[in-house]
């Protein structure tokens, strides 16, 4: 109704004037080629694709894991199939602050900073255990800070030296948009992310640095099958079981919209239908996603309804029909 009453009182072509002027921060193009990028998690899955996609690009691509021997794998599979022989490897744990620093002080200055990393238990809250739980916030948000605390300071000198745009991508999850049953330690280290990105994007823009949200859904990656054998089924009932985007197609999909600029950056069509629905007060650069999300806002919430309809039904059903067999 308040979308159609905006139509009513602002011509389209009025309101996308008026949200060309809005749109903050502006759109920028952010060149991978002859830069350096630097690839959390980069020694399988998601971030192996996207350091393979960055160097066949031209970028110079440095990986970082834990594990030294699967560093050194992967970094002769990214020179193979892209042709690059200047793929730099640094073993860190994320949750080490120190261990990180020296490992961007090896790297050199960043231009584009993928914070790839991230672990995933599905389990409810009471079940889980705490250690667990610590272990996925250190690593998917602490690890991040971590990272980001270490390059900026030579990001933004890098900014400078070559005036041309720099990024910081960081990868969520759909489980970062909405929260899912079993997710609830995950979704936590996932939604502060978001958090995080929209404060940073303040106080890094006017270094001409642009934040990137990236939200995958479930990916075909090693530990994904591991993943929902330990899901508890209800939360297989509600997320679905079925198999996920293939990491070349999540990496394609971040890879574009880190050069692009975005802030959000969804990887599929729920993923766009959940970025209208979660836009909130997330920067946005593009004026037609802003129309999209102006118009979009109210149609959107009544999905969202829906949704969460069915899901209330399908748990309150779960558990009368689990109670019955007591």
């Amino acid at each position: 109704m308040a979308a159609a009453l905006l139509l009513l009182l602002v011509p389209p072509v009025g309101l996308l004037a008026a949200l060309a002027f809005l749109a903050r921060p502006r759109a920028a193009r952010v060149p991978l080629k002859g830069r350096h990028v630097l690839i959390t998690g980069g020694s399988s899955g998601i971030g192996l694709a996207m350091a393979t996609a960055a160097a066949r690009e031209g970028a110079r691509v440095s990986i970082l894991a834990r594990n030294l021997a699967r560093l050194e794998e992967a970094r002769a599979a990214i020179q193979r199939e892209s042709g690059r022989g200047d793929v730099g490897v640094l073993a860190a744990d994320v949750r080490d602050a120190d261990a990180v620093a020296r490992a961007l002080r090896e790297a050199g200055p960043v231009d584009v900073l993928v914070c790839n990393h991230g672990v995933f238990a599905p389990e409810e809250l009471e079940r889980q255990d705490m250690e667990e739980i610590k272990w996925m916030v250190d690593i998917n948000l602490m690890g991040t800070f971590h990272l980001i605390k270490a390059a900026l300071p030579a990001m933004k000198a890098r900014t400078r030296e070559t005036r041309l745009p720099g990024s910081i991508a960081i990868m969520s999850s759909q489980a970062g948009q909405v929260g899912i049953y079993g997710y609830t330690a995950y979704s936590a280290s996932k939604f502060a992310l978001r958090g995080l990105g929209e404060a940073l994007q303040h106080e890094v823009i006017t270094d001409n640095i642009h934040v990137s949200l990236i939200f995958p859904p479930d990916t075909e990656t090693p530990g994904l099958e591991e993943e929902h054998k330990r899901r508890p089924e209800l939360t297989n009932i509600i997320a679905g079981s079925s198999g996920g985007m293939k990491a070349n197609d999540v990496a394609k999909k971040a890879l574009d919209g880190i050069k692009s600029g975005k802030f959000i950056v969804p990887c599929n069509f729920e993923g766009a239908m959940l970025a209208v629905a979660t836009a909130g007060l997330s920067p946005q650069s593009s004026p037609v996603m802003a129309f999209l999300e102006v118009i979009g806002s109210g149609l959107m919430r009544f999905a969202a309804l829906c949704f969460q309809w069915n899901w209330f039904s399908t748990i309150e059903s779960y558990y009368a029909k689990n109670k019955k067999r007591e």
